[in-house]
């Protein structure tokens, strides 16, 4: 883990100019495109040539991630970041990424169901997210922003994590959950 945050912070990706601070939304934000580069959609031909789609669901870090995505790309495609409205009812059409920012926990449990078996990456800082069904959760301990995968949300969804992306992480295996 250490590794890969120290590559994304040498490499300038999604930091700000030298003198000012990097607030844990840059890192968290340079963290999950990194994530993209490990993940494999699975191929569908009318996506072809269309913009790698990165979704919010609250607007409090929406011109952030604007300024710090746009114009960087995903698997060759463009990404653009879309501020999804409340009556949203299908994500695999608008989303690649979802990252659910500082949300309350009902709410992410309510659009993690429109999620539920999609092509989509599900990614928050919620509290406990991975192991209430989302596929990555993001938390920050000591200054330092760990990872957890939930693998059956990721395998329920038809996307690929690759290995290399496994072991940096740690693994949260909710079958248990499903089977009360």
């Amino acid at each position: 883990m250490c590794r890969l945050l120290l590559a994304i912070l040498a490499s300038g990706l999604c930091i700000p100019v030298m003198g000012d601070t990097v607030s844990d939304e840059d890192v968290k934000l340079a963290l999950i495109y990194k994530i993209t580069r490990f993940i494999t959609w699975p191929t569908v031909p009318d996506r072809t040539g269309t913009p790698f789609r990165f979704c919010l669901a609250e607007d409090t870090i929406y011109e952030l991630a604007q300024d710090r995505l746009t114009g960087r790309r995903v698997r060759d495609r463009d990404i653009q970041v879309h501020l999804l409205s409340e009556d949203t009812v299908d994500l695999s059409g608008q989303c690649d990424v979802f990252y659910m920012a500082r949300m309350k926990e009902e709410r992410v449990s309510k659009l993690l169901e429109l999620a539920s078996g999609q092509p989509v990456l599900t990614v928050s800082d919620v509290p406990g997210f991975a192991r209430n069904g989302g596929m990555i959760g993001l938390s920050t301990r000591s200054q330092k922003v760990t990872i957890n995968i939930n693998v059956a949300a990721y395998e329920s969804s038809a996307l690929v994590v690759s290995s290399q992306l496994l072991e940096l992480a740690d693994l949260v295996d909710d079958h248990q959950r499903h089977r009360k």
